[in-house]
């Protein structure tokens, strides 16, 4: 599991506590003592918030009221020197960027990615955390994110739109639609197809108002650092089967070093001193998909096309050096043998 230090529980247990939730209620379950709250060193598991947050939605019930109200409250001094870096970047685009390298430093759940069309730029958000749930943590890191899209512009309203997959709910009614778009900016278009801050190409090339290149380098150094720190927490060939596996098998080597700020010659020493390669670990994780798909009643042409082979051969060939036997024998072994 990733960790994160416990400025967000921090932030939410102040939340909680002027709402009217007690500490111990909130905690409740999570492993985390009040002590380490005055701890600002101290650290946690990702679960361990989601199970804060959990909490807070079980006594509160509305995630899109939750997630707004948690979301105004990270400044962007919340999250240190990725603030700071943040801050002083040359243009949107530039932090934007900064931003994504660098997101496993910050407080979100989201996974948040930046692309263009038609003279029109997409920062879209999207999360793997089910249900209610889910809404909460999407909700809160958009919202958190427009403060960030504020202070960089130096700006309350902002020259885009938000585009959110959810219907409307009954918070906007209550505190007025104007209201809730003066408190993330922009206009918000609800029941659309995506979750994604929507603006013109050309804002992302505007230099920004407090932009210092000194700092935002001296900052991005400090930031690698850091990530590199967390990183060594977690084996480096679980972070890469974990990239493999959100970002798909065609992910280049070159991108998950840069995801992980290595370059490539570094990336493949620090695997073979874990006593790997990146190639085995690319068969591993795809071997891992083809024994979940095999389970399915999908045929083997199928199944090869979407795992990347040229044909169904192939795959098998490749599947029996790994496993020992073809897939059709994997099938028939685990009493799967009406699948063709």
């Amino acid at each position: 599991m990733a960790k994160r230090d416990i400025n967000s529980i921090r932030i939410i247990h102040s939340y909680a506590l002027e709402k009217g939730m007690d500490s111990e209620s909130l905690l409740r379950g999570t492993r985390i003592e009040a002590s380490q709250l005055r701890d600002s060193e101290s650290q946690i598991d990702d679960e361990q918030e989601l199970h804060v947050l959990h909490n807070l939605l079980d006594y509160f019930g509305d995630p899109f009221l939750l997630g707004v109200e948690l979301g105004l409250r990270y400044q962007l001094t919340s999250y240190g020197i990725v603030g700071y870096a943040l801050l002083s970047s040359e243009t949107l685009r530039k932090a934007s960027v900064l931003g994504m390298r660098y997101l496993a430093l910050t407080y979100a759940f989201s996974d948040i990615c930046l692309s263009e069309q038609d003279d029109e730029f997409f920062l879209t958000f999207n999360t793997t955390t089910p249900g209610k749930l889910g809404e909460l943590v999407l909700i809160r890191d958009i919202w958190a994110v427009s403060i960030i899209y504020k202070d960089l512009f130096a700006l309350e309203q902002m020259p885009f739109k938000l585009e959110l997959c959810v219907d409307e709910p009954q918070y906007r009614q209550d505190i007025g639609p104007s209201a809730l778009d003066a408190s993330v900016g922009g206009h918000i278009v609800f029941g659309a197809s995506r979750n994604a801050f929507v603006g013109a190409s050309h804002l992302l090339d505007l230099p920004l108002p407090k932009a210092n290149d000194l700092t935002a380098r001296l900052c991005e150094a400090q930031c690698l650092d850091l990530l590199q720190k967390k990183q060594a927490w977690q084996g480096l060939s679980q972070q890469v089967r974990g990239i493999l596996l959100r970002d798909g098998l065609d992910t280049s080597m070159e991108s998950i070093a840069n995801v992980l700020a290595r370059t490539t010659r570094t990336l493949h020493r620090q695997l073979k001193e874990e006593g790997t390669t990146w190639r085995r670990l690319r068969d591993d994780v795809r071997t891992g998909l083809a024994v979940e798909l095999l389970a399915q009643p999908i045929q083997l042409d199928e199944i090869a096309e979407r795992l990347g082979y040229s044909d169904a051969t192939n795959f098998s060939h490749s599947f029996k050096r790994c496993k020992g036997c073809s897939p059709r024998a994997y099938r028939k072994q685990k009493g799967l043998g009406g699948f063709q």
